[in-house]
């Protein structure tokens, strides 16, 4: 995960930025994490953790989906 990524991916989850991705999965997962986020603003270095292992998981959905937040 590059940082153009990384940093995208936090404004996601901070609402700054907008994304849906064609992944049901990962939708619900970027869902889940903003909530968090919302609840315990401390908690972003763990929802990174959460992306980052569902990248490892699903590293073909991931490479596109990364592709496309770099983009934003």
């Amino acid at each position: 995960m590059t940082e153009k990524v990384r940093d995208n991916i936090k404004k996601i989850l901070l609402g700054q930025l907008e994304y849906r991705s064609s992944n049901l999965a990962l939708n619900m997962l970027i869902t889940k994490l903003k909530r968090k986020i919302q609840s315990d603003p401390g908690s972003m270095d763990q929802c990174m953790k959460e992306i980052a292992e569902f990248s490892e998981k699903s590293p073909i959905i991931a490479k596109v989906d990364f592709a496309n937040i770099a983009a934003l």
